[in-house]
């Protein structure tokens, strides 16, 4: 027995302040004593366990031995499980609890934190050893995993009447998450059997269960299993109560096109309400990006004769929606229409640059690439036609990346593509341009970029991609052309996983041009997005190539490819991490980083997180650490609060690549939040030693920082730094060109995009993923800059009417002050100071000198005519001085009587901007126009009218700018005559405006 101190002395009514003398009664001989001593330590546990604690021994020694009846030791146990509970110990708090029995751990009807805790922990157990038992490859085990396969049949015990307690409240929703965590289909199948008796009830349990496949279930092989369960239950429902929302989400997390088709037919024949949720339903799925289960689904749609007559008109807008581009075109109109592009910032921006002279090549190249962020899908090419000159200090590279940006900007216009392009393509019949081809190339990467989008039409990718393998083949023998065709052809072929167009890129790919050769191992990638694993041979060529080529571009550009060919394979890709990580060519490691971030982007793996982090701090090179922590971004975008907790040792590492990595994975995946903690993680880095990281904190910040408002505490402090840097004489270049870029990201778009990798509905978007991560390798090939814009997404409210016109009268109240979400105010131009007049200071002994002259002037008779002209003159400008001076407090006075309190909400018009943190304020105003799906307040939304039968004018339609509506036309030369006589006097008739001619044609090239 262990001796204790002997207890102070407790007089007869004492509260029990101390547990010392129950705690010495424990080694008396007399068992009745122990046990009422430990009956009494049950009661007071709870508030004195730290004097409890020192006797933890002896307790685990009356609760596992013979020697005391069975009683004695259950409440021993509840004794020592409740200390070690308060020493948050709970594996050992647990395993003493389940000891105690139901007298003491009453799991059905005790809902108290001790109790609740320890459930807790059962079930992690629980489903701990359900991942051990189903061979998991994730690496789910710690050190205590021999414990917790003891603890087994004893957790299993509690968990089950978990499921009881769950079943006897109808808490469906709690124990299917536990199911779904334990990876246990037969009790999936269950509960959701169980909750059949309420429709409603099985409804919400079913859309929980789908939305938790996406997030809690790792294993993508227990996740097929389990969402195909939910699918049958849901398409088991009577049409009353089925949510076609959520079961054309379920079958498309399956690939089952087939199984959409005649769904969204069924609607239309229905007519009403469900033709209209038939086109919300097509929106949706554009909006997912997947243009490769688009396309089949509109195949699998009747076509011709197979369409009935009365949904003929309907069966049209379906097909305008899923391959006729109308979403593409949508926010194409959105984006021109509303855009508040200031264009005093690339005014400024160049006026900072061409100041001392000469502007350094890469300074003036990421200007350029700040134009195209800026104006990223509005069609604004104002800037690029308006400083023709300016464009021509371009010179080769910088030449291809400023065409290139021409594709950015003209986003998604593809009717007009060619047209807007035609003076940079290549000339017919092969014949290159003498500047080397750096236009043509960038002018065929600026095609893809057009194309490059899933919402637009699918006739017109087709043909441009046809195009494009034309260029490719008839400028086979230029690298530049090659490598600008190859790129264009992956991006508007994008997911198409085509083998003629595979094996074209692999042709020149075999040329073993360094150029030419990156480019196309990317667009392999591309071409065959999501098609590789299981010993697939076409990665098995790549890798093979890779393996024996001397040029490290090529080696770069397959490793890309390879990662693109295992986008979203998750564990099936594991085969080729697992090579690429033990490979010695630091290049390949990097692509199995890659390799990672994209097989598990947006699933949040934790083995695929601890591989990264291993790499993150082991890894000998810096380019495969940088990439290790970048990839972190991409596979916990969905919960982006976890990035900045995970890199935040990281951004103090003594390795400036490790620090640059961390800002661009903060930046990544809290873009457009504004958060203000991640600014002050981010705001140290911004005044780092090392210039690269410090441009890699300022493109982080902006990235966090789009959308903000001008009212945000960041937001003018930010700004300033910006314009400050690229004005200082002593910043370097790699930190000029970040905040360069930072001035184009922060007012992407017109200041109407986000940086997003995922739809409204939680999709990964293939074309946004790639987009960011062919952004990351401007650290190499600065042309990568452009592809930035396929991540933008535009934050838009649109209400559609079932004519598919824009509804004037429908709007959405946003619960919060209107200066909250408002435009920041543009800049404006700074006028020239009028030089004010300085009163010259006289020294005592002038003034004297001058009175003693004034006085002798006066007595000699002097001009008084000319002294009180000056005396006048003087009092006039003292008096227009104190007027201005009244008239501007007036003012003051009167702005700030009319400004008055800000509401508190206000309206948002049909259409506008909605941004990612306005949307869950906002709500749709109720009147005569309602959304069609319940619960709809962002993005394109289709309505329904109460009132159809009323006639409503007040709409407008969809139109997509034409190249004629970017420029106002000039006026037409006019006479004007003063006063009605005289001589005319005519303006000088208009010129003729200047064609746009090639950036760079100049000779000369930046320095």
């Amino acid at each position: 027995m262990i001796a204790l101190p002997t207890p102070p002395h407790t007089g007869p009514g004492a509260t029990q302040s101390s547990a010392l003398s129950l705690l010495s009664m424990l080694q008396e001989d007399s068992k009745p004593l122990v046990f009422a001593a430990l009956k009494k330590l049950l009661r007071v546990v709870d508030t004195l366990w730290h004097e409890v604690s020192d006797s933890l021994p002896l307790l685990e020694e009356i609760a596992e031995g013979d020697e005391f009846p069975k009683e004695t030791r259950a409440v021993a146990c509840a004794v020592a499980s409740r200390v070690f509970f308060h020493l948050e110990e709970y594996r050992d708090s647990l395993r003493l609890a389940l000891g105690a029995g139901d007298a003491y751990f009453n799991v059905v009807s005790d809902k108290s934190p001790y109790v609740e805790t320890l459930v807790c922990k059962a079930i992690e157990i629980y489903t701990k050893v359900s991942d051990s038992t189903t061979g998991v490859s994730e690496d789910v085990m710690d050190d205590d995993a021999e414990d917790d396969d003891g603890l087994k049949d004893k957790v299993l015990g509690i968990v089950e009447k978990m499921f009881e307690r769950c079943y006897s409240e109808r808490t469906w929703s709690h124990a299917l998450g536990i199911a779904l965590e334990a990876k246990n289909i037969d009790k999936v199948k269950q509960i959701l059997e169980k909750c059949g008796d309420n429709l409603n009830e099985k409804v919400a349990t079913l859309k929980y269960g789908l939305s938790a496949c996406t997030t809690v279930v790792i294993n993508r092989a227990f996740r097929t299993e389990a969402l195909t369960v939910i699918g049958e239950n849901f398409r088991s429902l009577p049409e009353s109560h089925n949510d076609f929302a959520s079961l054309v989400r379920c079958e498309h997390l399956l690939g089952n096109s087939t199984s959409v088709s005649p769904m969204l037919a069924g609607l239309l024949k229905t007519g009403g309400d469900s033709s209209l949720l038939a086109l919300q339903l097509c929106f949706d799925l554009v909006d997912t990006g997947d243009q490769h289960f688009v396309s089949a689904v509109t195949a699998g749609l009747p076509k011709g004769d197979d369409v009935d007559a009365a949904i003929k008109a309907d069966m049209e807008k379906v097909t305008a929606i899923l391959e006729g581009g109308f979403a593409g075109e949508l926010e194409l109109a959105f984006l021109f229409k509303e855009s508040d592009s200031d264009p005093l910032i690339m005014a400024n921006l160049k006026k900072s640059l061409e100041e001392k002279g000469k502007v350094a090549s890469l300074l003036h190249s990421m200007s350029l690439h700040a134009n195209a962020f800026l104006n990223a899908g509005t069609t604004n090419d104002k800037f690029l036609r308006e400083n023709l000159e300016y464009l021509k200090k371009a010179n080769n590279w910088a030449k291809f990346s400023a065409t290139a940006n021409l594709g950015c900007i003209h986003q998604g216009h593809v009717t007009e593509a060619m047209t807007l392009l035609e003076p940079y393509l290549p000339a017919e019949g092969g014949a290159v341009a003498a500047t080397g081809g750096y236009a043509e190339g960038g002018a065929l990467m600026a095609l893809g970029l057009i194309h490059g989008k899933p919402n637009c039409a699918t006739a017109l990718r087709t043909s441009t991609t046809r195009y494009l393998r034309d260029q490719l083949r008839a400028n086979s023998a230029n690298e530049t052309i090659c490598h600008g065709a190859a790129l264009g052809v992956g991006l508007s072929g994008l997911g198409c996983r085509d083998a003629t167009i595979f094996n074209e890129l692999k042709e020149v790919l075999y040329t073993d041009s360094a150029v030419a050769g990156e480019a196309a191992g990317i667009a392999m990638g591309m071409v065959q997005l999501g098609n590789g694993g299981g010993g697939n041979q076409e990665v098995t060529e790549m890798l093979a190539y890779a393996k024996d080529t001397s040029h490290e571009k090529i080696i770069r550009g397959l490793s890309l490819g390879i990662a693109l060919m295992h986008y979203q394979l998750e564990e099936r890709a594991d085969g080729i991490i697992e090579q690429l990580f033990r490979d010695r060519d630091p290049v390949l490691r990097y692509g199995g980083m890659w390799t990672v971030a994209l097989a598990y982007v947006g699933t949040g793996n934790n083995a695929a997180i601890k591989k990264l982090l291993h790499v993150a701090i082991s890894d000998v090179s810096n380019e495969v650490r940088m990439a290790a922590i970048t990839a972190l971004a991409f596979v916990l975008f969905k919960t982006p609060e976890r990035v900045p907790e995970l890199v935040k040792l990281l951004l103090v590492s003594f390795n400036p690549h490790v620090r640059y990595a961390s800002c661009m994975a903060v930046g990544i995946a809290m873009a457009g939040s504004g958060d203000a903690d991640t600014l002050a993680i981010l705001e140290p880095m911004l005044e780092d030693l090392t210039d690269f990281v410090r441009q890699g904190a300022l493109i982080a910040t902006s990235f966090v920082m789009m959308q903000a408002p001008e009212n945000h505490r960041s937001y003018k402090k930010f700004k300033a730094k910006l314009t400050g840097i690229v004005g200082e004489k002593h910043q370097s270049p790699l930190t000029k060109m970040g905040a360069i870029m930072g001035q184009g990201i922060m007012d992407a778009g017109g200041r109407n995009v986000c940086l997003n990798m995922a739809s409204r509905d939680g999709f990964v978007k293939p074309t946004s993923v790639i987009g960011i991560m062919m952004f990351c390798q401007h650290w190499f090939w600065h042309p990568c800059c452009s592809m930035l814009g396929l991540a933008f997404q535009p934050t838009v409210m649109a209400g559609l009417n079932h004519d598919l016109n824009f509804v004037k009268k429908f709007t959405v109240t946003c619960n919060s002050k209107p200066s909250a979400f408002a435009y920041p105010a543009r800049l404006e131009e700074k006028k020239e100071e009028v030089k004010k007049r300085v009163t010259t200071v006289s020294l005592s002994t002038t003034a004297k000198a001058k009175a003693a002259a004034a006085k002798k002037k006066e007595e000699e008779g002097g001009d008084d005519m000319e002294v009180d002209e000056k005396k006048k003159e003087e009092e006039k400008v003292k008096e227009e001085e104190e007027k201005k001076e009244g008239e501007g407090e007036g003012e003051k006075k009167v702005e700030k009587k009319k400004k008055g309190p800000e509401p508190k909400s206000f309206e948002l018009a049909n259409p506008s901007r909605q941004t990612k943190s306005q949307v869950k304020l906002c709500v749709p105003k109720p009147g005569r126009y309602h959304p069609v799906l319940t619960g709809a307040k962002s993005g394109i939304i289709v309505l329904t009218d109460s009132t159809p039968d009323e006639e409503d004018e007040d709409v407008e339609k969809v139109t997509v700018p034409s190249v004629e509506e970017e420029e106002a036309k000039m006026p037409e030369p006019f006479i004007w005559r003063p006063d009605g006589a005289g001589d005319d006097i005519e303006d000088d008739k208009p010129k003729e405006e200047e064609s746009v001619t090639e950036p760079g044609a100049g000779e000369g090239e930046a320095n």
